[in-house]
């Protein structure tokens, strides 16, 4: 019998999945649900094997307490109510030692949905524990998108497959979201788009590229000036689209007035060759989809850096055209009320 589900993994795609059951307490072969147009019946090696975790003989199935020294592996199990009774004392001594900030809940997603995963949060309110936005994974990406969008929101990321140019920019996505290299290569396959790959490392997504830049780790920033520096050099800047739907365009290009190419080549490594080429064949390329990954948190410059990467793709007008524009995450579209959840009515 085959029971329809989604993904619980910390991914931004979610994939739907068809799981087979082979009674009440065994599932067998995991599969990437085809009438789901995003996942499109492809899944990662990790989430196809998934029945080998869950049925492994090692899976922690009760708490357990170290009972030996650290790190000599010995652990009891407890119970539930034990192990529970437990991290509250603990809590609660470290509260009533130095305050309540002295606690700091922090997580994030691993396997957990969205009650278990921001669920933590009422008690980081109720209690007034210490506390920070969102994880250390996502804030410099998020942000820099954020301040050129407004919200989290960006293209349809099916319509990679009706692109002519996919830019995956600071994403390892062959090895982390396979559903990204399945929809750019459709495009390569049915429309003869290319692909381009900007990262610090030869990684296996790169390894698929027609053209790869290898950019010095932070210096993102620099080499998306170039860009749109030769981007208004050449009168390839779509200036209708800036006027009509941008903040200070030409404050923008009077900005990138010295930052060209060679300026960029010196702090990001990349040739000034290889980004004339680049933003030749952007300026040339109504329908360039940007996929921006989370690469950008990587660095003290990433808000920076993913500003200046999200602004090319309105510098060239791609967000006019189905297929073009730009990508980071899609979290912005859903408007949950969470004021249960996560105790904001204790604020």
């Amino acid at each position: 019998m085959t029971h329809y589900s989604a993904c619980p993994h910390d991914c931004p795609s979610t994939c739907a999945l068809e799981v087979e059951r082979l009674d009440d307490n065994t599932i067998g072969k995991v599969r990437g649900a085809s009438e789901q147009t995003y996942t499109a019946g492809v899944i990662c090696s990790k989430v196809a094997r998934y029945s080998e975790r869950i049925h492994h003989p090692d899976r922690l199935t009760q708490p357990l307490k170290r009972t030996g020294e650290k790190g000599s592996g010995q652990f009891s199990p407890i119970s539930w109510e034990d192990a529970l009774d437990e991290v509250a004392e603990q809590l609660l001594k470290a509260e009533q030692r130095d305050g309540s900030e002295a606690v700091w809940p922090y997580q994030y997603a691993g396997t957990m949905g969205l009650v278990m995963r921001d669920g933590i949060n009422r008690l980081r309110h109720v209690k007034k524990y210490s506390g920070f936005h969102s994880t250390i994974c996502v804030n410099m990406a998020w942000n820099g998108f954020l301040a050129g969008t407004g919200r989290l929101t960006g293209v349809d990321p099916r319509e990679m497959g009706k692109s002519d140019l996919v830019i995956i920019w600071g994403t390892n996505a062959a090895s982390t979201q396979i559903n990204v290299m399945t929809h750019a290569l459709k495009a390569r396959r049915e429309r003869g788009a290319k692909i381009v790959v900007i990262d610090t490392y030869n990684n296996a997504t790169a390894k698929q590229a027609d053209l790869f830049l290898c950019v010095q780790p932070g210096t993102d920033g620099a080499l998306a000036c170039a860009l749109m520096h030769v981007l208004f050099r050449d009168n390839k800047a779509d200036r209708e689209y800036l006027e009509a739907y941008t903040d200070c365009p030409d404050a923008l290009e009077a900005h990138l007035h010295s930052r060209d190419p060679a300026w960029a080549e010196h702090i990001s490594g990349v040739p000034a060759s290889q980004i004339e080429t680049l933003a030749g064949m952007i300026g040339e390329t109504p329908k360039t989809f940007f996929r921006l990954g989370y690469g950008f948190t990587r660095q003290r410059n990433g808000a920076a850096s993913m500003h200046a990467a999200l602004s090319i793709a309105a510098v060239a007008g791609s967000w006019r055209h189905e297929g073009g524009g730009a990508f980071q995450s899609n979290g912005g579209i859903y408007h949950w009320d969470k004021t249960l959840l996560e105790g904001l009515d204790h604020l």
